[in-house]
């Protein structure tokens, strides 16, 4: 495993050294001293798609014919690059998270936003990574980009229209238990022209009061739970696929 891990860091370093010094002055340069918060979001996720790449270069190198050769089990060569993706996400969060407390920036998110944020992004990126993998190792890395994207969209889709199938006040009590949304029969706002709209924090309130709620962090647990659990049973039909494939 250490010596897989080890050729995949190394062939990685070798071809994005340049792009990943480039990453970190770019997207944590804007995050401190420009206050774009959101880059920081972005390099959570942007991190694990280079380890993906190592598949690619498996795949056009022909590694994996002579991989069959080496006494190590399938399961530690797929292994390794979940291994080497995980770090990666955890790397972001670990560098988004100390450059929240280091920015200058008077606007800065409360810790606890910032901590939603991140846990989201770190979500996200587990859940495209998850479903990215076991789809290259099963029609290549090429065909595999159209596949993820049309298994997104679906995903999407079939989202939005189990969204809109709900009713306002459906919607309404999904938001008041997550705690993003204030009392029903929240004050309104008037504006010039006599519109009544509600006021955002009357209506939504903030997200450092939603977590300090309680519901939020059960979701944050399950969103943490559910990312691990999609990530090894994504490991596991990596295997599969693999163990099976023929080089």
């Amino acid at each position: 495993m250490k010596g897989l891990l080890y050729k995949d860091w190394c062939t990685l370093t070798a071809r994005y050294r340049k792009n990943f010094i480039l990453l970190f002055v770019l997207y944590v340069g804007m995050a401190v001293w420009l206050d774009m918060s959101f880059m920081l979001y972005a390099l959570v996720f942007v991190l694990p798609l280079y380890v993906q790449s190592a598949v690619s270069f498996d795949e056009y190198s022909h590694w994996d014919a002579y991989a069959r050769t080496l006494p190590v089990q399938p399961a530690a060569q797929v292994g390794s690059k979940y291994l080497l993706g995980g770090c990666a996400v955890l790397a972001g969060c670990l560098i988004a998270f100390l450059c929240f407390f280091v920015s200058p920036s008077g606007t800065k998110p409360a810790p606890q936003e910032a901590l939603l944020g991140i846990l989201t992004a770190a979500a996200t990126a587990t859940f495209y990574f998850s479903l990215s993998m076991p789809l290259s190792y099963k029609f290549g890395c090429d065909r595999a980009r159209t596949a993820v994207m049309l298994a997104i969209l679906a995903l999407v889709g079939g989202l939005f229209a189990a969204v809109t199938l709900l009713s306002d006040a459906q919607k309404a009590e999904l938001e008041r238990f997550l705690g993003l949304r204030g009392a029903a029969g929240a004050p309104d706002l008037l504006l010039s022209n006599g519109e009544a709209v509600a006021g955002q924090d009357a209506l939504y309130g903030n997200l450092t009061a939603a977590m300090q709620g309680g519901r939020v962090q059960w979701v944050l647990l399950g969103l943490a739970l559910g990312s691990a659990a999609l990530f090894f049973l994504s490991w596991a039909v990596s295997t599969a696929i693999y163990r099976k494939k023929e080089y």
